[in-house]
Parts: structure tokens; sequence; C-alpha cells
């Protein structure tokens, strides 16, 4: 069988800082946006080599971080030079990224002065490389990175940072992220200052830890917990591109308070919580599966569902609790069109 890919136009880099000799390329940024998400890891290889093949691979560092079982570390790969270290902690894995991308320089000043590249898949590293606002508290990493690449311009040396997606089939990029692992759980201790952002990260790590143990332990809240085990400081609709209204529906059902008997009647709002067809609880789940006054309705429910080819029947609080979008959507439509209150 043929295999289609989407057609790529190549991209031209784009460096900022023009003319100077620290440059950043965001370009492949592009690609990535405009090509579906199971062609990435196919469609990325090639648009890397036609972008990067003709570099000598002795200019070439990747850089990488990992966490794992509560330990980071980061790898840099380079042809010749390649290394993996462990970071004391606290520490976190943008913190990784930078003491990755503060190595890599440390090696290239080893070297001789011309153009090297640096590739890491930390936009965040980037966009604090990139930076021109001054940092009131820099981080070490970050006020180290400053100062060598101060000193590798003296030098004459001309340094290009790369963005690149991590888990592309990009081979430097995939040895540098088995280089950051090893790191995180063998690596050679890198000594360095803890940072203020450091500390503020050990204090925001026990705080969620007895938040979820306070989450996991209460009495209240047991309905959308089994929705939303785990805590987050991110609201569970963060980058999704839906209306208002289909948020506030969503979390009106998961956290099961909304204008249905079954709600209104444990806070003493009616008398029944039996749904007026009288077989069963009006909750939401009777309301979107069971209730037949709604059969008319449900029938466009039924033949959404099968568009989407998703099967009918599915627990209301599994579908929130996986984040079926599709399947969300449908139910959403459902309510809207038989004018259920929530």
């Amino acid at each position: 069988m043929k295999l289609c890919l989407p057609c790529y136009t190549p991209v031209q880099p784009c460096f900022s800082n023009s003319g100077s000799s620290i440059q950043y390329d965001l370009s492949i940024k592009q690609v990535t946006q405009e090509t579906p998400i199971n062609f990435l890891p196919i469609i990325i290889p090639h648009v890397f080599m036609e972008k990067y093949n003709h570099i000598n691979s002795a200019n070439q560092f990747f850089t990488d971080g990992s966490r794992l079982n509560e330990s980071t570390g980061f790898g840099v790969y380079h042809v010749s030079a390649s290394a993996s270290r462990r970071l004391q902690e606290p520490s976190s894995v943008f913190t990784a990224e930078m003491a990755a991308i503060s190595f890599a320089l440390g090696l290239i000043a080893d070297m001789p002065a011309g153009l090297y590249y640096i590739f890491t898949d930390s936009l965040s590293s980037i966009e604090a490389l990139r930076s021109a606002k001054p940092s009131k508290h820099p981080s070490y990493f970050l006020a180290n990175i400053r100062e060598l690449m101060n000193v590798l311009i003296a030098r004459s040396y001309k340094i290009t940072f790369v963005w690149v997606p991590s888990h592309c089939n990009i081979p430097g990029n995939e040895k540098a992220d088995s280089l950051a692992k090893v790191g995180a759980q063998a690596g050679e201790l890198f000594e360095r200052q803890v940072c203020r952002d450091d500390l503020f990260l050990l204090v925001r790590r026990y705080t969620n830890l007895n938040w979820q143990e306070h989450w996991d332990t209460d009495d209240l809240g047991r309905w959308l917990h089994s929705i939303i085990p785990n805590v987050s400081s991110k609201a569970w609709f963060r980058g999704l591109n839906q209306s208002s209204e289909f948020i506030r529906v969503m979390s009106r059902l998961m956290s099961n308070h909304y204008r249905l008997d079954a709600h209104l009647h444990r806070i003493h709002l009616v008398d029944s919580n039996i749904c007026s067809c009288g077989n069963g609880y009006e909750d939401i789940e009777h309301a979107v599966w069971q209730c037949q006054e709604l059969n008319a309705c449900r029938e466009n429910l039924l033949t959404a569902l099968a568009a989407h080819g998703r099967q009918p029947q599915v627990p209301v609080r599994d579908v929130l609790a996986i984040r079926g979008i599709a399947y969300m959507k449908c139910i959403h439509d459902f309510i809207k069109q038989a004018n259920i209150r929530v």
C-alpha cells in the first residue's frame, strides 16, 4: 500500500538577532504546526536532513534534560565529546535543559573558533535565552550561559541555537535524550549553585504532595476525584480550542453540581430527586442515556456518535475522565438540543 504523506514546502531558517554572533533558528516549529502529529516522526527527519545535513558533525551539539524517579539529569551528544550528568535536587526539567546548554557551550569553548550549532527540544530554554528583558533573579545556568556566550563572542565564536521537536527520530536528539535519562538515574553529580527558582520549586512540590494527599483522602468531591484523580494547577481545558459554553457545561458535569433534580434534591431545593419520566434519579447519566422523554433527541446523539466511530452507553463519568473531546461534544450538543439546564 502506498503511503500518502502531507506535502512539505521547505521553510527558510528563521533567525533572530540577524548579523550577530548568536542566532536562533525556530523554523522547524512552523513545519510541526502544519504537519499532522502522526506524520511528524516521518516528516521531521527528512526536514532536518534537508536543512542541516550540510553542517559538519563536529560542529553539532544536541542537548536534553530529563527527570525520572525524583531525579533530574541532562545529556549532551557530540560525535566525540558526549556527556551525561545528574543535578543536585531540587531541580526541574527546565533547569536540566539549561544545564545541558551550559555544558555544551563549555565544550565548544575548548574547540577552535567557528560556527557551532546547539540543537535543543526545549523551546522555553531558547525563549529564555532570546529574551532581552533583564531578569531580577536570573537562574544560575541562565547567568552562566550568558557569561559563556559573551566570552565566546569576544573570541570570535558564532553560536546558532536550533529548536527541534522531541521524539521525532532525529538521531542526535534521540541520543541526547538517552544520555539525559542515564544522567538522571546514574550520572556523575554536576555541581552547581541552587538558585531561588529551584527553592520555589521545592515549595511547589511539597504543596502539591500535600494537596494530593488531601484530595485522595477527603470525604468531599469523590465524583470529581474519580474524573480528575491527580491535582494540577492547570485547568482541565487548558489548550482546548472550544467555546466557553462547552467548557462551562462540561465543568458543571465534572463537578456533579448542576440544575437537575438529583443535585437540587441534595441541596434541599426540590422535594424529590426522581425524574419526571418516573424511571430513575434525574442525574446526568439518566438524562443522557435512559430518560424516555428525551428519546427523540437521543436518536441524534446516537447518530452523531456513530459518525465519530464511538459506541453509545459509555458512562458520562468515563467520557469526562478520559477527556474524549469528540464524545463530550456529542453529549454537549445533546444537552443543548434537549434543553437540559445544567
